[in-house]
């Protein structure tokens, strides 16, 4: 497998995973046909030794795991989450002012509006609805050229280019269609209904996000696809979980939510990991002693892309740490405490990547700059666990379209498939 082929790979999974839902149910289908098998939170577990397991919360946070034959040695595990900027779709959305049919919608997590506008853009996610009295769900991805938010013409706002300021309540409402005064209501519940063949009033509610059709492409030795934060460290550490040979105690954990705070039943901030490795290790025949050493012995990686180095912008960048891109898999570190990464989990993982020939790079903000976060800090003061957090190095982090180098991508996995093979008993 070369870097093109890898990174071909990622663009498929993110094009087909427009919303955290469809991360999710593809990264489960991938667990499934690599012999994983399937738990329920609701359900009593049996695990087995050598054995491999996954369960998924609400449909958008997964853990799965591999079993050792000691679990007081601890765990390896990679975090990574699923959501990415959108925008979502309100209650009750259809504004239908001035002959235009647009929805109402509002910002999900921190993304660079303007790159949203004047892109052919449609909806992806979740409906719920009501089938001969019973509950059910269905993932829904209206595979068509659906929606658009244009630009006001620059004759209009001559400071477009300057000083104007897009403001989420007045500017983003995407169009759908012209209408006229014959125009009812109910478009959105139709097309849903269209797309899963029910009646429309048999829908109960929506989860829906706004995505973008062009599909990803590689540019000679970078590609530009959208979600690669944090897609990208989805896939890595997804393929190589299913590709590392090893009979470890490994872990992949799936958090949603990380672009809104983490505080949520499946961010960061819930006990999704905690409950899954301590009812591991319950079902196991450890007590509580047992546990706590397990916890002691385990090795966190906090996987969330990086800022490379722009070249448009280096000065918005520390003078002696310039990430560049297809360089080497990224260590971010912060005095204040913004990433986990420390000098004992640094060391680790530094020797790993050398033993292996990958090229490791640190990533400092300036000292005036504000870092984003990771799940990172969140698990590692949550459990007490040794944690890192790296990065693939990109440009254009939280765009509508994200840039990042092919070879930094087959780091990543191979750094991680090592992580995932190195023994605990070493």
């Amino acid at each position: 497998m070369n870097s093109i082929e890898f990174c071909n790979d990622l663009i498929k999974f993110i094009d087909e995973s427009p919303l955290n839902y469809f991360a999710v149910e593809n990264a489960k289908n991938i667990l499934i046909d690599n012999g994983f098998r399937e738990l329920k939170e609701n359900e009593r577990w049996e695990i087995e030794k050598e054995g491999k397991y996954f369960i998924s919360r609400n449909g958008t946070a997964l853990i799965a795991f591999t079993v050792g034959k000691d679990l007081t040695k601890g765990f390896d595990i990679i975090g990574s989450h699923t959501d990415s900027p959108t925008f979502k779709i309100k209650s009750n959305p259809e504004l239908t002012k001035h002959n235009y049919l647009r929805f109402n919608i509002e910002p999900y997590g921190g993304m660079i509006y303007n790159t949203w506008l004047d892109r052919t853009l449609s909806l992806a996610g979740k409906v719920t609805f009501n089938r001969d009295g019973k509950i059910e769900d269905a993932l829904v991805n209206i595979d068509k050229d659906l929606l658009t938010i244009p630009n006001a013409a620059i004759h209009l706002i001559s400071e477009v280019n300057t000083s104007f300021e897009i403001n989420p309540q007045d500017h983003v409402y995407p169009i759908v269609k012209t209408i006229d005064s014959t125009f009812e209501g109910g478009y959105l519940e139709d097309l849903l209904a269209t797309e899963l063949e029910i009646d429309s009033d048999m829908i109960i509610d929506y989860d829906l996000g706004l995505y973008d059709r062009q599909k990803g492409t590689i540019i000679d030795n970078i590609y530009q696809v959208g979600r690669i934060d944090n897609l990208g460290s989805v896939h890595a550490s997804l393929m190589a979980l299913v590709d590392a040979k090893s009979t470890s105690n490994n872990v992949l954990v799936l958090n949603d939510n990380e672009e809104i705070g983490s505080r949520t039943a499946t961010g960061a901030f819930s006990p999704f990991l905690a409950d899954t490795l301590r009812r591991l290790c319950d079902n196991l025949g450890l007590d509580n002693e047992d546990y706590y050493i397990a916890l002691s012995n385990s090795y966190l990686v906090s996987a969330d892309q990086a800022h490379a180095i722009h070249p448009s912008y280096a000065s918005l960048h520390d003078p002696t740490n310039q990430v560049e891109m297809n360089a080497g898999l990224v260590i971010k570190i912060a005095a204040n405490g913004a990433y986990s990464s420390n000098i004992v989990s640094n060391s680790r993982f530094i020797d790993l990547a050398n033993s292996i020939g990958c090229n490791i790079q640190t990533f400092h903000n300036r000292n005036d700059k504000q870092g984003g976060s990771t799940i990172g800090p969140i698990a590692s003061t949550g459990l007490g666990i040794t944690s890192i957090d790296v990065g693939e190095p990109i440009l254009a982090m939280h765009s509508i379209r994200e840039l990042g180098g092919i070879h930094d991508h087959l780091d990543a996995y191979k750094i991680y498939k090592a992580f995932y093979e190195q023994s605990l008993e070493d």
